[in-house]
């Protein structure tokens, strides 16, 4: 038999893209850091855009809705401000449909670190807001879900008559 031969390779550099010059310069193993650094930077900058653009007039009103003393008592806890931020549906010229998350700011230790606050996702309210002929829009629907509450005393959703239609395949009025 004859021995074979073996070539010695140098295993792949990392930066095999940059070519021979850049690998030996070290760019190679700058190039994954600079790369990584702009597109946090710029999913930064489009974050604090997207954070300060203004609301939608739905949403303004839904936050008026929202920071009212009885609404707070009802929920149960103070909305962080900034919760409208995360908003998402369909706003349209004459009805709007929102889906906002609402988050409380806590101190977990409030006598040991007060400085120290935590946001916290409490619940999602789904909202129907509807303009009416003055130009006004007007809050038609508001319903809470406290999915996110570990509280063993919440109700149960309720479950409408076209819900257990629709589960059982029986018309809402009674007709199959």
């Amino acid at each position: 038999r004859v021995p074979q031969r073996r070539c010695r390779r140098s295993p792949a550099p990392p930066a095999f893209f940059l070519g021979k010059r850049a690998q030996m310069s070290g760019l190679g193993r700058v190039a994954p850091l600079l790369v990584g650094g702009a597109l946090c930077a710029g999913g930064g900058v489009m974050a604090a855009r997207e954070f300060n653009k203004e609301l939608p007039v739905p949403c303004r009103i839904l936050a008026a809705h929202l920071e009212a003393p009885s609404m707070q008592s009802q929920l149960g806890f103070r909305v962080a401000p900034w919760s409208l931020r995360f908003w998402h549906g369909q706003v349209q010229d004459d009805f709007a449909r929102l889906t906002v998350p609402l988050f409380e700011v806590y101190a977990p230790f409030p006598v040991a670190l007060p400085f120290l606050k935590l946001a916290r996702r409490r619940s999602e309210v789904y909202a129907a807001l509807d303009r009416t002929a003055s130009g006004d829009w007007k809050v038609l629907n508001l319903l809470e879900d406290p999915r996110y509450v570990q509280a063993s005393n919440a109700p149960a959703p309720r479950r409408t008559d076209d819900i257990v239609a629709a589960e059982s395949g029986r018309s809402v009025w009674g007709r199959s």
